[in-house]
């Protein structure tokens, strides 16, 4: 429609669209073995409410048919929250650097991204794997961690706000490095 008023083709890209400068997408096999524990409870639970329903009480001394709806609801909800876990997705663009989970993700603008490095601490010291908010005496605000128990990580060090530090697992950390060195030019 707008082609045929102005006369001119719409533009291809969208006007704050930016250039990729790196993609990665790290699978978590953790999360889809959960997923199918998890679906086999939600189903135990559901055929449970179902029976209570239609059938009648499940022994003697039967649990009330709310508890089962419950316990489907939760199982259920769980499924949801673990389908967000199952991949760590980290993306460069020329504005900025994008790291998480699924909806859970954290977006730096350049100027904020103080220097880069490996990072050699144990995976206890975040408190375990996948997002995790933990504060920093020593650095004086948040440390952000998005963690795969099988990849490396890189540590940005940020400047000004509450977050302090943005860790993330990569599969080519040295790579992720020498990207993050070229767009601060080389202050890392």
């Amino acid at each position: 429609m707008l082609r045929l008023l102005s006369g001119r083709r719409p533009p291809t890209q969208r006007p704050f669209a930016t250039e990729m400068i790196y993609r990665e997408e790290i699978e978590v096999p953790l999360a889809k073995w959960l997923m199918g524990v998890f679906a086999l409870f939600a189903l135990g639970f559901a055929w449970a409410l179902v029976y209570q329903l239609f059938i009648g009480p499940i022994g003697e001394n039967p649990a009330p048919t709310w508890f089962w709806g419950l316990m489907t609801a939760i199982q259920l909800g769980v499924l949801v929250l673990l389908r967000n876990f199952r991949r760590l997705e980290v993306q460069m663009t020329e504005r900025h650097i994008t790291v998480g989970f699924g909806a859970i993700r954290r977006t730096i603008p350049w100027d904020r991204v103080a220097a880069a490095r490996r990072d050699e601490r144990s995976l206890l010291s975040y408190g375990g794997v996948g997002w995790r908010l933990s504060w920093s005496r020593r650095r004086g605000g948040w440390i952000m961690a998005f963690v795969d128990p099988r990849s490396p990580r890189v540590v940005l060090e940020l400047r000004g706000g509450r977050l302090r530090e943005l860790v993330f697992s990569t599969r080519r950390p040295e790579e992720v490095r020498r990207l993050i060195e070229e767009r601060l030019g080389g202050a890392c």
